[in-house]
């Protein structure tokens, strides 16, 4: 399956592995041997809040027993867990191996490649913006780019006006979808600086009319951060880190790669032969890109991406300090026009909607392995990361949020039930 076509199905893929299923973080680490041989790094506070939030030894293990099965079948080396339950952390666990060479522990602050959860983060400083009057969803793109006024649809001619922000963020603003580009039909200048790439972009033209397709790319992003660029007169990677990083203690979170941060990052693998063989990051389009690419570059931890789906847990408050209005946010969580089938909000896929058609439960991957989920209904934050290509890993990672969902919703149950008596 490509990367385009699972994208087209991430609503379903999501769907599937969270309805399968029957504030402040912590830093301290206490370490239990696996019968493997592998050391999980575990939370002691998370550990304790575990109980304290009415759950069993049981359920704990049967998490841990879900992401041993995926170290046991070679599905990853190792990886991070991060469960948030009501605004606390109840499981922040690493699990197996960083590297398998060295035999390095995947801990829970190891900065991973994010990859398209990089597109919420964009997504949400977009929505801080629209707060502060610098852009309105509405906005066409030529209203801040004037190169993007004359845009022609490829084989049919001009097209009938520039896309909107919002269809930026929603894969909608008729830019071909991320299969194209990769193939090379279909072209996006890697090196130099953001406002070079977007500037290339007109050139390409587009595959649809603004508005009428939903197609999964990273280039509404790109074209984004840099409408972000030239309203607040910054540098994109700056502009996110005084705004969103920052202001969440997202402290680690970053779009350079460091020779530090490198050293500490787990290996990229992916499977050949049954085996687990290490990625020649040289190869991989990061690699050829000198920008910060709002769609998918952003090095982070498990700690510091949650921090930021805390925000949206707190409709924008943090340590009960209003960063940005809850109505701005609530707008990335509905569903699109003509995104029916892949039911994708503005940075985020959305699973299931409430009253008001408002997303409720709400989820993204990354490319490199990354996952998470943002559930208003059972007041629940997960974040997963692996550094395995998503496209491998599917069936291990259904597995683990199933089980994670099974164990909360007994409780919601076991709870419900007796609220009845």
């Amino acid at each position: 399956m490509t990367r385009t076509m699972l994208h087209d199905r991430l609503p379903f893929i999501l769907g599937a592995i969270l309805l399968g299923a029957s504030s402040c973080l912590a830093h301290a680490q206490i370490s239990a041997k696996h019968d493997d041989g592998a050391q999980p790094q575990i939370d002691a506070a998370a550990a304790k809040a575990w109980s304290r939030h009415g759950f069993s030894d049981a359920q704990r293990e049967a998490i841990r027993e879900a992401m041993r099965r995926g170290l046991e079948e070679k599905f990853v080396p190792g990886g991070a867990l991060l469960v948030i339950h009501r605004g606390e952390p109840v499981f922040r666990e690493g699990f197996g191996l960083a590297d398998i060479e060295s035999k390095r522990p995947f801990t829970p602050d190891a900065p991973c490649r994010i990859a398209s959860l990089t597109k919420l983060h964009t997504a949400t400083l977009i929505a801080m913006l629209v707060e502060q009057g610098k852009l309105s969803w509405e906005d066409r793109v030529d209203k801040h780019l004037p190169d993007f006024a004359h845009l022609a649809v490829r084989g049919k001619g001009p097209a009938s006006r520039a896309p909107k922000i919002r269809e930026l963020l929603s894969h909608t603003a008729g830019f071909a979808g991320q299969k194209a580009y990769q193939s090379g039909e279909w072209r996006i200048k890697r090196d130099g600086t953001l406002a070079e790439a977007v500037g290339s972009l007109p050139a390409e033209g587009l595959a649809t009319e603004p508005g009428s397709v939903f197609a999964y790319t990273g280039a509404g992003y790109l074209v984004a951060g840099r409408i972000a660029e030239v309203v607040s007169g910054k540098e994109f990677a700056a502009l996110m880190k005084e705004m969103l990083l920052m202001p969440v203690g997202a402290t680690l979170a970053t779009f350079q790669l460091s020779a530090e941060i490198e050293k500490r990052m787990p290996t990229m693998y992916q499977h050949r032969n049954g085996e687990l063989v290490k990625v020649d990051r040289s190869r991989r389009p990061e690699a050829a890109t000198t920008f910060p690419n709002p769609g998918g570059g952003l090095i982070s931890t498990l700690d510091d991406v949650g921090r930021v789906l805390l925000l949206h847990r707190n409709r924008g408050t943090v340590n009960e300090k209003r960063l940005i209005a809850a109505e701005p946010l609530a707008e990335l969580y509905r569903a699109q026009p003509v995104t029916d089938r892949a039911s994708y909000g503005l940075g985020f896929n959305v699973l299931k909607t409430g009253q008001g058609r408002g997303g409720v439960r709400l989820g993204h991957l990354g490319a490199s392995g990354t996952q998470v989920a943002l559930d208003f209904e059972n007041d629940l934050i997960v974040v997963l990361l692996t550094q395995v290509p998503q496209t491998e890993t599917q069936s291990y990672r259904q597995r683990l949020i199933q089980t994670i969902y099974a164990v909360f919703q007994s409780r919601n149950s076991a709870r419900d039930a007796s609220a009845d008596d």
